[in-house]
This record gives structure tokens, sequence and C-alpha cells, in this order.
């Protein structure tokens, strides 16, 4: 008995020691199993990697063949889009220089009896933004089929606004790029010097590009700025129809000022100017007073108490005009002329 308490901290110290050693057994039998299964999958992996490398490069030949199918669709779409959106403007006329002015003028007699037509008050001096050319100035020949496109575009767009119903056009200004300047002036050279360069360096050719504003080879832009009056439902009517007009067009900008509040009044000023009361002399030399002129004691009716909405707009319209070009404008016409 003395013997076993003498061994007893050995069969304890032992006891834990086996426990210990079944439980790491066991843990390196599962976690052997799990590495095994670990490394057949990194061997698997590796060897589908290998095949991906020998195999022919991507994309296969049913996928490039479906890219191309894919794009020529795109195409045509791109391509019927292009006509039709094109279809309704006008083909730019061939025209020598000294052909233009006349052009210029008969588009202008043309929107002035319109405007007769429709009761719209239009300057007898309109030159829809061409002035130096209604003076009996000729235009750079290669100035020119920009400058007929532009007469198109201002023609077409008052055209719109008058049978929308404004009231009157006060002016039309197009992009100017027309306009040539001499060549700067040297501050740093003796007079003399700059005399004598000035006096052999003559007018320089055009200051500003002549190609308008777009993408080149599918389309341009052109910019007006178009100042007229019209009421609430003729200005409706022409952005309803600028919008809806087969031409593309973008107006960019809009300023709207009542025609009440173009002499510094507004029109509640003035409301209330007119319902001041006034004092008038009676047959016995007394003063009343009236709230109005006409009708002292009549209530004021709705009609009376309408400040603004009926009164004219004026009206400053940035809009641009937008010209397809390249291979798609008049396809159309082509494909008839083929047809038939």
């Amino acid at each position: 008995m003395s013997g076993m308490k003498k061994y007893m901290v050995l069969i304890v110290g032992g006891s834990i020691a086996l426990v210990l050693a079944i439980f790491v057994i066991v843990l390196l039998v599962r976690f052997s199993g799990e590495y095994a299964r670990i490394q057949r999958d990194l061997q698997s992996n590796l060897r589908t990697l290998e095949q991906l490398h020998n195999r022919d490069p991507f994309p296969s030949i049913d996928n490039v063949e479906k890219i191309e199918s894919n794009l020529l669709s795109l195409e045509n779409y791109r391509e019927s889009l292009l006509v039709s959106l094109s279809a309704a403007q006008p083909e730019i006329e061939d025209m020598e220089r000294a052909a233009f002015p006349p052009r210029m003028e008969r588009t202008a007699q043309r929107l002035r009896q319109l405007a007769r037509e429709q009761e719209i008050r239009v300057s007898d001096t309109l030159d829809l933004g061409f002035g130096r050319y209604a003076a009996g100035n000729l235009p750079v020949q290669e100035h020119v089929s920009r400058l007929v496109s532009q007469l198109q575009s201002v023609e077409h767009v008052v055209t719109v606004l008058f049978d929308a119903g404004i009231s009157e056009l006060v002016s039309v200004e197009r992009e100017v790029f027309d306009v040539e300047r001499t060549q700067p002036e040297p501050t740093d050279v003796p007079a003399t010097r700059r005399r004598m360069a000035t006096e052999a360096e003559a007018v320089a050719a055009p200051a500003m590009r002549v190609d308008p504003a777009g993408v080149p080879g599918l389309y341009s832009r052109e910019r007006f700025t178009i100042v007229f009056f019209a009421d609430d439902l003729a200005l409706r009517q022409a952005l309803n129809a600028l919008a809806s007009d087969p031409i593309l067009m973008v107006v960019r900008n809009l300023e709207l000022r009542s025609e009440l509040g173009l002499g510094g009044v507004s029109p509640t000023a003035r409301l209330a100017s007119r319902l001041q009361p006034r004092e008038s002399a009676t047959r016995d030399g007394s003063t009343t007073t009236r709230t109005t002129e006409s009708e002292p004691d009549r209530p004021l009716m709705h009609e009376d108490r309408v400040v603004a909405g009926r009164e004219r707009v004026r009206t400053t319209m940035t809009i641009d005009v937008f010209r397809l070009e390249g291979q798609y404008v008049h396809a159309e016409d082509e494909e008839v002329d083929e047809a038939s």
C-alpha cells in the first residue's frame, strides 16, 4: 500500500501523458486525411491549368463569328437611323459667291411675305444675320457652302416660329465665322519699322475656322440667337414644334421677359397705380374719391385682378441646328433612284 502511494505521481502523470498522446494521434490522422485531399485538389487544379495553357488562344471561332454578326447588325441599325434622321434636312446647293446675296435677299423676301400673310411684325430691313452681304459684299468662295447651310437653317427656324403664331420677329443672329481681320500690330519694334510692316502686310486670311462645330464626317452644328415677341400659347407651341421637327434642333438657352416689364414697371405696379383712389370735382365744387375712372363703385372682378400672363413675352432663344454629313445624307433618295 505504501508502494502504491510512492508511485502515485508517476501513475497519474503517465495516465495524462497517455490521454494526450491518444489525442495527438487522432489529430494527426484527421489532418493527414485533410492534407491528402487538399494535395489532390492542388494537383488537379495544376493539371487543369496546364491544359488551359496548352489550348488554342481565346476567343474561339464561334465567339468571333457571333461578335462579327452583332457588329454588322449594329452598323446596319446605325446607318438606317442616320438615314432617317437626315431625310428631312435640305441639300446644300453649290453656287458661285456672286449668287449668294441674291439668294439671301429672296429668302428674306419670302419670310417677309409669310409674315405679312400671318400678320406678324417684321422689320423691312430684316437681314437674317447676313447684313454684310445685304449691303452688297461678296463672300469668300470657300465660305459659300456653310453660308448657304446657315441660310437654310435660319429660314426653317423662322418659318417654324411664324407657324407657331409669334407676333413680332425682332432680330436673328447667326454664328459668324466669315470675318477677316488685319495682322496684330507689334508693340516692341520702332514706329518706322512697325509702319513699314503694316503697309507690307495686307488683310490676313480668315481669323476664325471655316468648318462648323461638330464631329467631322458625322454631323455639324450651327448656333443661332433669335429675339421675338409672343404670348404664352404661341411660345409653348413654338417650343413643341421645334422639339418635334424632323430636323434636329436643340434649344440651348431661353430668356423670357414680360413686355410690361421692359419699361422698368412691373405688372403689379401698373395695377396698383390703376387702382389708386382718384379725386374728381363735382358740380357744387366739392371733391369726391373714386377707385376707378370708369365705374367708381363696381367691385373688382376676376378679369381685373389678373396682373400677368396675358401680355406678350420678349423671348431670346439660342438654338442649335444639327446637320448630318457623310454617306448617310440623302441615301434614301439614291436607293429609290437605283430601284427605279
